[in-house]
């Protein structure tokens, strides 16, 4: 397959990034962008030297895919549209508005053979993709994300805004299945959680506490992973990671340390390249309908826990 014609719908915040990576990778054709707010449409179509659109379905035929970066509340809508059209669709999170679209979406991306890539972006940073590389058997597992408070992202409760990363990221890391879940939280600026706490026990006793918060006055993206003989901790933000591990010096037992840092990281630029050679290649996704649903899953269920 040549150049994989693409557009992008909805060119908010990420949306115009995610234009900015189609443009300039060199196995994609971006061929306009869409927004019902045609003035910003406009602008960043003009940047871009690409065609703006107000409507969706005005460009299905002049695409083989799309990038999805519109309000949750419309992704089911729009997906099943160009999956139907037999389009590829990378979709950010969360995946859907509930189980059952998210599921719907799964079930005819099969049926149509089409890529349905979900848009955690976390699972490309360059410090995570070296951290699932070493984590073997990990038994306790934290995970810090918060963020300063914006307008952008408050129609969903905060753990569909920010927690959802690290649960797929856990998920990603330990293939065991869930057994137990506890959550508290609270609602501070807007109607909705906005500070969360969860335990997560899975079924190989792995141990996980996750924390999210968008009040705070500081970013932090963090995770930190402890199995037998060693220990890892990594900044999102940063792109770093520290490896601690036991070593055996005669009678003495030592403590090694491995500091990495990886300046050239570009998660969504990652993210984007991904699914382009996915849908060059025929090949599975790295972050699938399934995880997204296993994330949304999970995420729906502390929601409802705090609630209650």
């Amino acid at each position: 397959m040549s150049r994989i014609k693409v557009a992008v719908i909805g060119v908010g915040y990420l949306g115009e990034f995610h234009a900015q990576k189609y443009k300039a990778n060199k196995n994609a054709d971006l061929i306009g962008l869409v927004d019902t707010n045609i003035t910003r449409c406009k602008e960043i179509s003009r940047k871009n030297n690409v065609t703006p659109y107000d409507n969706y379905k005005d460009i299905v035929d002049l695409v083989d895919a799309v990038s999805i970066v519109v309000p949750t509340n419309l992704h089911y809508k729009i997906a099943s549209y160009f999956i139907k059209n037999n389009k590829h669709v990378l979709i950010e999170k969360p995946f859907a508005s509930n189980l059952s679209e998210a599921k719907k979406l799964e079930k005819i991306s099969k049926e149509k053979n089409i890529i349905l890539q979900v848009g955690h972006l976390e699972r490309f940073n360059k410090a995570f993709v070296k951290l699932n590389n070493k984590v073997k058997n990990p038994i306790f597992i934290e995970c810090n994300r918060i963020s300063t408070f914006k307008v952008r992202g408050t129609e969903v409760d905060v753990i569909m805004d920010l927690m959802i990363h690290d649960l797929d990221i856990i998920m990603a890391l330990n293939k065991s299945p869930i057994k137990s879940i506890y959550a508290n939280g609270a609602s501070v600026l807007t109607n909705k959680t906005d500070i969360a706490n969860a335990r997560i026990t899975f079924k190989n006793n792995c141990v996980c506490n996750l924390s999210a918060s968008r009040i705070s006055e500081k970013l932090e993206r963090k995770i930190r992973v402890f199995q037998k003989n060693s220990y890892f901790s990594l900044d999102f933000q940063k792109c770093e990671l520290d490896s601690y591990k036991k070593i055996n010096s005669g009678k003495i037992k030592k403590i090694k340390r491995e500091k990495e840092q990886f300046t050239k990281n570009d998660s969504l630029d990652d993210e984007i390249k991904s699914f382009i050679n996915c849908i060059k290649n025929n090949k599975n996704p790295i972050v699938s309908a399934i995880d997204g649903i296993q994330a949304l899953k999970y995420a729906v269920k502390i929601s409802n826990l705090i609630k209650k």
